[in-house]
């Protein structure tokens, strides 16, 4: 009589782990697979996109901080914003992408959510490191002497982009046209989240109405944390911080009140 193959015993949190690993390789292979440039398509995309602009308006940002090379100014600023927009982006069809994965008892609802959005984090954190590499061997005074603020500021705009995405994965299960609408609202958030100038440049009546924007003070306490002879005026952790914790318990408590629907939308 054959013996049986005896399977290993795991905890409930070590499986759980397991199943979130293998769905963030996926995503992984989803993402970089098609492409000849792989992995590293993802630290292209914002260098692409920081040339653009430096293009386009280059002098204007040279001209508005001088100490620090627009490049590296504006790459900054939109790493965070990608951390920001990543999650809340993924998150809408995070279900639909995954949906014959949920067959499986192991596969819970959430798990699809949560391996996107530390594939988002773990991206830009790796992009960051590069931005860091590449600035010190050019010689820019890049500081890591506040890593503590720095890590704040990401942790914080990272939780704000997965408590929106929750909110809108959940609104857009029940109504098709949120994603459009999402669409259409991000289009402008580089303009008003302070990417591309610093805040310090506008009018003071411009500058308290871009303050209600979560994003503008995490990226310019993001700058003054990489460069400390960077002024940024008005930027408070505490405001993003209490939209950070407000989005994600709003987000947690929707996801857990509609978790059976979305397992079962086609």
């Amino acid at each position: 009589m054959s013996t049986p193959i005896p399977l290993p015993k795991r905890s409930a949190w070590a499986s759980q782990v397991l199943v979130i690993k293998a769905l963030f390789k996926r995503e992984i292979t989803t993402r970089f697979g098609e492409y000849q440039l792989g992995f590293f398509w993802m630290l292209l995309e914002p260098l692409l996109s920081v040339l653009v602009i430096g293009f386009l308006v280059g002098s204007f940002g040279g001209r508005a901080v001088p100490e620090i090379p627009y490049p590296f100014f504006v790459l900054n600023g939109k790493l965070l914003l990608n951390l920001f927009t990543g999650p809340l982006s993924s998150s809408m069809n995070a279900m639909k992408a995954n949906r014959g994965l949920m067959i499986y008892p192991n596969v819970r609802a959430l798990d699809p959510f949560i391996a996107r959005f530390v594939y988002e984090l773990i991206t830009t954190l790796f992009s960051f490191t590069i931005f860091c590499v590449v600035g010190m061997w050019m010689g820019i005074q890049v500081s890591l002497g506040s890593l503590d603020n720095l890590a704040a500021c990401y942790l914080i705009t990272w939780l704000m982009g997965c408590g929106l995405g929750l909110i809108l994965a959940v609104a857009s299960a029940h109504y098709k046209e949120v994603e459009k609408i999402v669409d259409v609202i991000l289009s402008p958030l580089m303009f008003v989240s302070a990417v591309m100038f610093p805040i310090s440049a506008l009018p003071t009546s411009l500058q308290n109405i871009l303050l209600f924007n979560p994003l503008v003070h995490v990226i310019e306490l993001s700058r003054k944390a990489l460069f400390p002879f960077y002024y940024a005026e008005g930027a408070d952790l505490f405001f993003p911080f209490a939209v950070a914790i407000v989005v994600v318990a709003l987000g947690l408590m929707l996801f857990h009140s509609n978790r059976n629907f979305l397992s079962q939308q086609t």
